[in-house]
């Protein structure tokens, strides 16, 4: 089946500036699309970025390019210069602190729109530091206390919000009610968190996977030495060195060995082992079943508090949440040739873009557990029509895109929310944006199981009563467990 969304809305009226911070994979795809939603802005665009690369692409789309660069001592006396009150800051940059720049936005009463929570550098890739100091889930906690203090009439700051986290959790809302009208011939209409929570129960979801399955391929090969990736390769080594993490549904039987909580109670759990080399089994319908990493995101936090119910006792109602992912295949021999070098990264990289020849990325949501076992929702968007949109981008920098002009939209219509993650936006309006970005956008039932296959040739401690326990999600496991 596939999903409709309503019509696009008129773009709002916006005088201010945009200030870009970052030029990157996903600046340089940004770039020529937001032009085609804000009459006009490039004469009211400043690009700031620390490297040269996207120069000619801001020129050439009339935006004001500054090379510079943003740390700790020096952020604030930079942007001064530049962000105003009803301007718009657009944080698509690594290594800056995305809480140091909603601070700054909200003095300035400015909006900030990001598509992913981000430290200043030393925290992730960052061995001296606990293991829990350099998960996903403590850099978000901060986030929220700063939400908090802030209060919900401050300036708009959309956080997390590209393709993943970002528009999957639209995808969840968007299975969700797919789900209640094939199930159930229901006609929900979800508008609070409960509401969508109760859904959730309502209809048996235990497991959300996100799932994202690359297939683009360049016709220059990997060497040895280099790490490839279909975008930021720094962004991507600091998160497959994290560890890896995952929320813990109420449903589960039994927690992993070597896997710790992030605090008493909150059904989030980080494992003793980076997101690199914990790999976990999921599907997608153009491959059907495969092996990706347990990479750490945003999301699997934030889709399973929105979804959870609690009681004095605690969650009543809690579904396993978790990233499932295989890169393009490069970047995947990239990631296991970085773990068998101890974790030093290779000295060279490559971002694939004009050399990419075929493939798709393919992102969504397998929401499992019900009584038709498995529904997956989400975008297949080839190569080819990702370079109608931009034609040096690829599908996974356009899928991002597509997340990050929908925030953008959304804040600009919504200016004094305070900070907001993807749940709380109207998910139909940020997928009306997104859409004609995302290639097919499809739901696919599926009777595949984690438990396909296994024992077949070995024998593993399996639950083969309850398909989508998490000791069945996990591809392999480590000694001692």
């Amino acid at each position: 089946m596939t999903g409709s969304v309503k019509g696009l809305r008129a773009a709002p009226v916006f005088e201010g500036r945009i200030v870009m911070v970052g030029c990157g994979s996903i600046g340089q795809a940004m770039l020529p699309m937001i032009g085609r939603h804000l009459g006009d802005v490039y004469a009211r665009m400043i690009v700031l970025a620390a490297d040269e690369a996207g120069r000619k692409i801001a020129e050439r789309c009339g935006a004001r390019f500054i090379h510079c660069n943003l740390t700790p001592g020096n952020y604030r006396t930079i942007l001064k210069n530049y962000v105003r009150a009803g301007d718009l800051l657009l944080n698509l940059s690594i290594d800056i602190s995305s809480l140091s720049l909603i601070r700054f936005c909200a003095e300035r009463d400015a909006l900030y729109v990001d598509t992913s929570i981000e430290p200043w550098p030393g925290v992730f890739d960052n061995p001296m530091l606990e293991l829990r100091q350099r998960t996903n889930f403590a850099i978000r906690a901060k986030l929220l206390d700063l939400a908090e203090e802030l209060g919900s009439d401050s300036p708009t700051a959309v956080v997390d919000h590209g393709a993943n986290p970002g528009l999957v959790s639209h995808f969840v809302k968007r299975a969700l009610l797919d789900l209640d009208r094939e199930m159930r011939d229901g006609n929900a209409r979800p508008t609070t968190r409960e509401q969508w929570a109760a859904l959730a129960c309502e209809l048996g979801v235990t497991t959300i996977q996100i799932s994202e399955r690359d297939t683009q391929a360049s016709q220059r090969p990997k060497r040895q030495g280099e790490f490839i990736n279909t975008w930021s390769v720094d962004g991507f080594i600091d998160e497959l060195m994290q560890p890896a993490e995952l929320s813990f549904g109420s449903f589960e039987k039994r927690r992993p060995k070597r896997a710790r909580e992030h605090r008493p109670g909150s059904g989030t759990l980080f494992l003793e082992r980076p997101g690199a080399s914990t790999f976990a089994r999921s599907w997608v319908p153009s491959r059907g079943g495969f092996q990706g990493m347990l990479v750490t995101h945003d999301e699997v936090f934030s889709i399973a508090d929105y979804l959870s119910i609690r009681d004095e006792h605690g969650f009543v109602f809690r579904p396993s949440v978790m990233f499932v992912y295989h890169p393009c295949d490069d970047a995947m021999l990239s990631a296991l040739e970085l773990e068998g070098n101890g974790w030093v990264a290779q000295a060279a990289h490559r971002r694939l873009g004009a050399d990419i020849v075929e493939g798709m990325d393919e992102l969504g949501v397998l929401l499992a557990g019900h009584e038709r076992n498995a529904y997956w929702y989400g975008s297949q968007l080839d190569i080819a029509a990702a370079r109608q949109h931009v034609p040096y981008a690829n599908a996974t920098t356009v899928q991002v895109v597509a997340g990050a002009l929908a925030a953008m939209m959304w804040a600009l219509r919504n200016p004094r929310r305070g900070v907001v993650e993807p749940e709380d936006l109207d998910f139909d309006e940020c997928l009306a944006i997104a859409e004609p970005y995302l290639g097919r956008l499809m739901g696919e039932f599926t009777d595949w199981t984690p438990l396909a296959g296994r024992g077949k040739y070995f024998p593993e401690n399996l639950d083969v009563q309850d398909p989508w326990q998490f000791q069945n999600v996990r591809s392999r496991q480590w000694f001692g467990e």
